[in-house]
């Protein structure tokens, strides 16, 4: 319930004369502010603090940055260098982690293993390659044992590398929405820990139910980004497909039309929406079931789309985007990497150990292609990322899949496996990083281990 009163009533929706029941008049969609870089600088300090702030209309003591559930998008350059201030004002340790970013894993830079003492500031430089693929990517905290706290609390936000849609120039200059995706689980006034997906409210840009406007056949580019801790998020647009352009920031070779996208948490899906007839059409997530030893939780409403106006002529959308290519047969070595839990759901497991942070599980040379098969063996599903590089998805539970593009996150199915390839070839990606399961509460419980890239 919002602190303001509320009228509710029945809004037709264009799917079928489906009903949602929400606040009138809704709220317009409002983006992140913007920090941007300057002559190939990006400045910004970054307080964690716990306090109060706002999360879909509602006054609510969270953990957040600068005081705000939904902190500054950051947008920068491919060769631009991200000088960032953060300030624990937190009773708890916290770092900074930039989720995608194929930059080096080593001292002040994106360094999960450097953490902030409470009361403490630490100064990070991260040095984005020239050749950087440009798309979605986001930040949020990485200390082990509380990432999942301190993300479910809200401290998480975006990170844009430009320059997604630069060559295609009738696609250029297409209105843009950044979508991102977090779940709040709320009682007495302040975030509290539920199961997950107990209880959760769904928000977009920290709002519930927001208004997305589109002109008749007008074209838009929607960045979405999962930045919550735990959920699924499985999207549907009444009436309309999405066109997908780049999956976790790397553009795919061709514009995929799917009805329905799966967002894992930590997945971003970068896509163009191509406006209907006049109407009201909701963007839905499904109810989701993780297995018999995970979460079942509800769909939701998560925004109202109105298409009215003037109509627009439909863009042209390119068949072909640019070419991506196939690692398969470039392959160098393979090893399986094996994820389980145990019986209780308390503990959970890498090749059968729980994190050390002073242990190192995989050793690769850099110059490396290695296939690794990531096998599932409990009853709900995991989701694998790996920090620093991508990887192609080759294969899920034996079916030979499309060479499409690459991605960070993969969902692993239960009792299933997925093949993937990763390219250890970048030099900018030497030192010591993790790859984990990237529901935070299973990556805290210990389903995360570390790897090495030597030189």
């Amino acid at each position: 319930m919002r602190l303001r009163a509320v009228v509710l009533l029945a809004l037709p929706l264009a799917a079928g004369g489906a009903f949602f029941w929400g606040p009138t008049p809704p709220e317009a969609l409002r983006e992140p502010a913007v920090v941007a870089s300057h002559d190939g600088v990006l400045q910004l300090t970054l307080t964690a603090a716990r306090g109060a702030t706002q999360v879909g209309g509602r006054r609510v003591i969270a953990q957040v940055y600068n005081g705000s559930y939904l902190p500054p998008t950051l947008r920068v350059q491919p060769g631009d260098v991200v000088r960032l201030r953060l300030v624990n004002a937190l009773d708890e340790t916290t770092n900074l982690h930039v989720h995608g970013l194929a930059v080096s894993p080593r001292d002040t830079s994106d360094n999960a293993f450097l953490h902030i003492a409470p009361g403490r500031a630490q100064g990070y430089e991260i040095r984005i390659p020239a050749s950087h693929p440009p798309g979605l990517y986001w930040y949020h905290p990485h200390p082990h044992g509380r990432s999942d706290e301190q993300v479910r609390n809200g401290m998480s936000g975006a990170l844009i590398v430009e320059g997604l849609l630069d060559p295609f120039p009738a696609l250029r200059d297409v209105h843009e929405h950044v979508l991102l995706l977090k779940d709040a689980q709320i009682g007495g006034g302040k975030v509290v820990p539920r199961g997950i997906g107990d209880d959760a409210i769904r928000t977009v840009n920290g709002m519930v139910n927001p208004t997305i406007t589109l002109r008749p056949g007008e074209t838009q580019l929607w960045r979405i980004g999962n930045v919550g801790a735990d959920l699924y998020y499985l999207l549907t647009l009444d009436g309309h497909r999405f066109y997908e352009v780049a999956r976790d920031g790397h553009r795919l070779a061709r514009l995929v039309p799917k009805q329905q996208l799966l967002l894992e948490p930590g997945a971003r899906e970068e896509v163009l929406v191509q406006a209907a007839g006049p109407g009201t059409y909701a963007l839905r997530t499904a109810g989701f079931d993780t297995g018999p030893q995970g979460n079942h939780y509800p769909g939701a409403v998560l925004a109202t789309v109105r298409v009215k106006g003037g109509a627009v002529p439909p863009l042209a959308l390119p068949k072909r985007l640019l070419p991506v290519a196939d690692l398969r047969r470039r392959i160098t070595d393979r090893r399986t990497i094996v994820f389980s839990e145990s019986a209780d759901g308390d503990t959970f497991f890498v090749d059968g150990r729980t994190f050390d942070p002073n242990r190192i599980d995989t050793r690769v040379k850099l110059g490396a292609i290695e296939e690794w098969t990531i096998r599932n063996e409990s009853g709900e599903l995991h989701d694998f990322h790996i920090h620093q590089t991508h990887f192609q998805v080759t294969e899920v539970n034996g079916v030979r899949q499309q060479s499409d593009g690459y991605q960070d996150i993969v969902n692993v199915p239960v009792h299933g496996e997925v093949k993937v390839i990763i390219p250890f070839t970048d030099p900018n990606i030497v030192g010591r990083f993790v790859y984990h399961c990237h529901l935070l509460s299973h990556e805290d419980k210990g389903m995360m281990a570390t790897i090495e890239v030597m030189p």
